[in-house]
């Protein structure tokens, strides 16, 4: 997987740094690879940026290849590169001389069999090395297409991690105070007494019945006030059940209420006062008498 701060290489030295790796934007199957070359390093439109391997338990890297020095064709700065992916196996042979370490092989074992006067099958057996070692390149080139094409899920996971990292190291006070929220809580259920809890609820509990059962009580006497009442037992069940005696008190109060109104307009009717020297004035109706309508 090629991480930022690879090294960028041309000719075998290290001429530059990865800085930064990421998705492109419009393709995310597409990877941008930003790179950190000297200043002095001028390099042809024809440079080609392969990504090869540094060993076979090493890292990645980015290796610049051009076929001549840049007079006036030069790469501007933040340009794009033509891009390559070399094999694991053929990355470990420099030039490109798999090919021609293959057939140097089999030409010396066909010549050490045919010199020993080795049997037939002994030059089939280095046709099938020389297959393998194809097959082996072949298996190399694959692997390489899958590390590479699985580096983007690769690198999406991590960031996921650095993320729930991230988050949960911010959020540590938030935890550790919740924490210690839950032992204080515990510590106090703790200290408290829960046999007395229990004892005082059992005692809420057997009030809370008493005060029903005396509910239950009263409203069972309410209903049977509320029986005689309607059977017309007891005065207010006179009162509410017969209608003469209604209609008697509402008479009785409409002529109090006549009564009080007389006193307040017509006062000389009940009360007389005398005074020396003077006769009383006879009495005289008001015209407008409300007890004469």
């Amino acid at each position: 997987m090629l991480d930022a701060s690879a090294p960028v290489l041309a000719r075998g030295i290290k001429v530059g740094t990865v800085i930064k790796v990421e998705l492109k934007s419009e393709n995310p199957d597409s990877v941008v690879v930003t790179l950190d070359v000297k200043s002095k390093i001028k390099l042809p439109q024809s440079c080609k940026a392969v990504l090869i391997s540094t060993g076979i338990i090493g890292g990645k890297a980015i290796e610049l290849r051009f076929d001549h020095h840049c007079l006036d064709d030069c790469v501007p700065n933040k340009s794009y590169l033509n891009t390559e992916v070399q094999s694991l196996l053929s990355g470990m042979f420099p030039k490109n001389e798999f090919e021609e370490y293959t057939k140097l092989l089999s030409a010396s074992l066909d010549t050490l069999f045919n010199s020993t006067g080795v049997k037939t099958e002994f030059n089939v057996a280095a046709q099938d090395v020389k297959a393998t070692l194809h097959n082996l390149a072949k298996i190399s080139a694959q692997l390489e297409a899958v590390l590479s094409a699985s580096s983007n899920h690769i690198q999406k996971s991590l960031k996921n991690v650095d993320a729930l990292t991230t988050s949960l190291a911010s959020d540590s006070k938030a935890i550790s105070q919740s924490l210690e929220n839950i032992s204080v809580i515990t510590k106090q259920v703790k200290e408290s007494d829960p046999g007395k809890l229990v004892k005082d609820v059992n005692t809420t509990i057997n009030h809370l019945d008493q005060t029903l059962a005396e509910g239950k009580k009263s409203i069972t006497q309410l209903n049977q006030v509320l029986s005689q009442i309607e059977q017309g037992k007891g005065s207010l069940g006179k009162l509410i059940n017969d209608p003469t005696l209604y209609k008697n008190l509402e008479k009785t109060s409409k002529n109090l209420e006549y009564l009080l109104q007389d006193m307040r307009l017509n006062p000389n009717r009940y009360i007389h006062i005398s005074v020396f020297g003077s006769k009383n004035k006879p009495y005289e109706n008001p015209v407008a008498d409300p007890v004469d309508k």
